[in-house]
């Protein structure tokens, strides 16, 4: 369960990076969270217990509250410029990858410190 969340951590950084160097075709990149169903039958983890399909719940539920925080920041910043990117131009694909993102490190804290 934790390579999930660092696969999520990981390729959601790659995608944010790629959509303020490539711009449009820096999208494209999404199509990378499509190798996450294969890695995960090619690597045949075993099935969630009880304990972890409860910490896997909680994730979810601090995902959500941390998500309308961020959800407000692109907001705020959707003016800011970066490399002649502006962030309100691609405030849709932001907001879901920083929700990959984020849900990537809470079940990180979460699975370690539980």
């Amino acid at each position: 369960m934790i390579f999930r969340f660092y696969f999520q951590v990981i390729t959601g950084l790659i995608c944010i990076a790629g959509i303020f160097v490539l711009g449009d075709k820096g999208v494209a990149l999404i199509s990378l969270f499509a190798l996450l169903p294969v890695i995960m039958r090619i690597k045949k983890f075993p099935k969630l217990d009880e304990r972890e399909q409860q910490l896997f719940y909680k994730i979810g539920n601090i995902t959500l509250g941390v998500s309308i925080l961020m959800i407000v920041l692109i907001h705020e910043l959707s003016n800011f410029v970066i490399n002649n990117i502006r962030i309100g131009d691609y405030w849709m694909i932001l907001t879901i990858l920083s929700l990959v993102i984020i849900q990537g490190l809470v079940g990180l804290i979460i699975f370690k410190t539980q």
